[in-house]
């Protein structure tokens, strides 16, 4: 698999110059998940707001009660480096070295393989952080040479259920 970055230039509701990218590091397909670090840049009253909402994500297990094939992953605590920037990384745990079902270890990998995880941070921006999202969302996905793919979602395609907070107040 080659490097991928996922951009996401807007997706929060009231905020149109905060955004995010996650980067897939290169790798073997048969290889377990490396960690994909996500780069969120924005200014710095929205960034604080967002930080103290991103901290909820590394108690991720205890605060959801499902444990189904897409929650075999959980996420590092965000680290500020300035005022308008941080980075958090998906951890995947598909392939722990758990006793259990090799079935189902398989489809938490797949799971994790094939979802874009910039779709899994912004689900969890609403569930861990009651974020609010904007109704349409741009991502681009850039394998480092043409053609770069332009995508538009509505929220709903992401995530059935929207926050109530929003980052500008």
């Amino acid at each position: 698999m080659e490097e991928l970055v996922i951009k996401v230039p807007a997706p929060f509701s009231g905020v149109d110059d905060l955004g995010f990218s996650a980067r897939y590091p290169e790798q073997a397909w048969n290889e377990r998940l490396r960690d994909v670090p996500f780069i969120v840049e924005g200014p710095p009253l929205p960034m604080r707001r967002l930080i103290e909402r991103l901290s909820l994500f590394v108690a991720k297990d205890s605060l959801i009660a499902a444990h189904g094939d897409d929650e075999a992953y959980s996420w590092t605590a965000p680290v500020q480096l300035t005022d308008e920037v941080c980075v958090l990384a998906f951890r995947d745990h598909s392939l722990r070295e758990l006793p259990g079902d090799d079935a189902q270890a398989g489809r938490q990998y797949i799971w994790n393989l094939v979802r874009p995880l910039a779709f899994t941070f912004l689900r969890d921006c609403v569930r861990l952080g009651g974020l609010r999202l904007a109704d349409n969302i741009a991502v681009v996905l850039d394998v480092g040479h043409p053609p770069v793919v332009d995508l538009e979602l509505q929220r709903s395609a992401i995530s059935a259920e929207n926050g109530t907070l929003l980052l500008a107040a």
